[in-house]
């Protein structure tokens, strides 16, 4: 006999369960996003004022070369004015003066056992303090 011969062409109650409509099956995307959220653009920043115009009224300097100051050995480190302007004081291991009117030597400080780093008027342009890599400060 057929195996077959006891069946007939049509789905038996069992085919029916099984079978799906195409809204039941599970759509593989994930669920639409929310319309976006439109705002108004900001409003643009104020107007500032424009700053005020500056006219110089002071006249460009007109430097000139007056003395080239020879006879240091070593990098100068610092170089000050009397507050009187009536001499120039200049220093490496050693502080030299100098009269700038006419660039004329004066006289050599020394003392210090290293090299200097800065020198100092006081206000009455009679006293000059020095200052040392030795860590000492001659006056």
């Amino acid at each position: 006999m057929d195996a077959l011969a006891g069946m007939d062409d049509t789905s038996s109650e069992d085919d029916t369960a099984s079978q799906t409509t195409e809204d039941e099956l599970p759509q593989n995307q994930p669920p639409p996003l929310p319309a976006p959220v439109v705002r108004p653009a900001p409003p643009p920043p104020p107007q500032l004022p424009a700053p005020p115009v500056r006219v110089s009224r002071v006249r460009p300097l007109n430097y000139e070369l007056r003395n080239i100051l020879w006879g240091h050995t070593m990098s100068i480190s610092a170089v000050k004015f009397s507050s009187d302007n009536k001499l120039l004081a200049s220093c490496e291991k050693i502080v030299k003066m100098w009269n700038p009117e006419n660039g004329e030597f004066v006289r050599d400080l020394s003392g210090h056992a290293q090299g200097l780093s800065d020198i100092a008027w006081l206000s009455h342009s009679t006293s000059l303090a020095s200052a040392s890599d030795d860590t000492t400060i001659r006056i």
